[in-house]
């Protein structure tokens, strides 16, 4: 159940990166922080992109602010377990799509990347 929770606080943090308002990529990050480069990589492009990358991509988005955090965790849970049941076109087009996201994204994860990195030395020239 923790692991869950952490996962939810996760995803709510990194969706803030697809809504129509400036990204706060330090308040992300202090949240990323806790977590390795490698599982928020995941976590972004496995899980949160896929469900809000298109918000990005409308021309009027329709989530500005926020997306709502029990909605965010039920479309990822969906998605996993539609992963889950896919046969070889579908592993192939999630492939091809994840690749997609990553081409639409890499601007913002380059950022927050940098910003949890500075955040974890941070964090540990504190200790």
């Amino acid at each position: 159940m923790e692991y869950q929770l952490d996962q939810r606080r996760l995803w709510s943090a990194l969706s803030d990166l697809y809504v129509d308002t400036e990204v706060d990529y330090k308040q992300i990050a202090e949240v990323a922080k806790n977590y390795s480069i490698e599982e928020v990589e995941f976590a972004l492009f496995e899980r949160v992109a896929p469900v809000c990358v298109s918000n990005m991509l409308s021309p009027v988005p329709p989530i500005w602010w926020c997306f709502d955090e029990d909605q965010l965790v039920m479309d990822i849970e969906a998605l996993i377990k539609k992963r889950a049941e896919q046969g070889v076109v579908g592993k192939y087009r999630s492939v091809v799509a994840g690749r997609l996201r990553r081409l639409i994204s890499s601007s913002v994860w380059a950022k927050l990347k940098a910003e949890i990195e500075r955040a974890k030395a941070e964090g540990d020239g504190a200790g």
